[in-house]
């Protein structure tokens, strides 16, 4: 069977070809970097931004095993572009990008047996607050595809490769005085190279709605951290130091890769 597939196919290249069509026409899929009719012009300036924020507060909140939640938490994060349309349908340039995040619970009450709870999180519950800070910057290329004669919509795929840091702070616990038992200071350290295929639909002739979906790629992490421990006597604990190093390749899809944004072009 095998054997009679591959010579149909061979039979139908050889009349194709005798009408003319050489083996790169033959194979062609309509992707060249230089087009006719090019989707992306070159010598357009592309500039855009994706951005999300939210904020959460809670007062004596109560949800499956968690009672008397008071708090509250909220994150941002923003990513700005400059692209350089080159050569027609391809362009390089740069990007940024920066996230925050606050977890700050002022009290909370795990709804287990009252032993486990005091073991776990103390006898008046827990007190816990969580601070992130990240950067990374990005150089990026992109290839945009047309959708036949269509010009509202385009595909494409961007080649990034980024390098940042950030800090991160985790307090838990309280003492006498008011202060956090246990604190642990991070430093992160990022090298990102990945593959981020997306969409844009143009609005007006020169602003545009992407979406970018973040499917393939490898992340280098190096993190360092210190954990101190307010004294229960005199003595003054030192801090303990720890560190760990990541290599993650992930090719999957999430709602965390998902990014809108809006772009224009000029």
């Amino acid at each position: 069977m095998m054997s009679l597939a591959v010579l149909l196919c061979s039979e139908a290249a050889l009349a194709q070809n005798k009408g003319g069509l050489s083996r790169r026409e033959r194979f062609d899929r309509g992707l060249a970097f230089d087009t006719r009719t090019p989707s992306m012009p070159k010598g357009m300036w592309v500039a855009g931004i994706n951005a999300s924020f939210s904020n959460s507060s809670n007062d004596n909140y109560d949800v499956f095993i968690v009672n008397d939640l008071a708090g509250k938490g909220n994150s941002l994060n923003i990513s700005p572009m400059v692209h350089y349309v080159f050569a027609n349908n391809q362009s390089i340039g740069v990007r940024f990008q920066y996230r925050h995040q606050l977890i700050d619970m002022d009290d909370v009450v795990f709804h287990i047996t009252p032993e486990l709870n005091s073991m776990l999180f103390g006898e008046d519950g827990l007190k816990y607050q969580y601070q992130s800070n990240t950067y990374m910057g990005y150089i990026s290329y992109r290839y945009y595809i047309g959708l036949g004669s269509s010009r509202r919509l385009l595909l494409f795929n961007e080649v990034q490769a980024g390098y940042g840091g950030g800090t991160q702070r985790e307090d838990s616990g309280v003492t006498d005085a008011g202060t956090f038992k246990r604190s642990t200071y991070q430093k992160s350290r990022n090298f990102r190279l990945g593959f981020a295929p997306g969409a844009t639909c143009f609005i007006t002739n020169s602003l545009a709605i992407e979406l970018q979906i973040g499917l393939l790629g490898y992340e280098y992490k190096k993190l360092t951290q210190e954990t101190t421990v307010a004294p229960t006597s005199d003595e003054v604990l030192p801090p303990e130091l720890g560190s760990r190093t990541t290599h993650n390749i992930s090719a999957k899809f999430d709602f965390w890769s998902v990014a809108f944004g809006m772009t224009f072009y000029l």
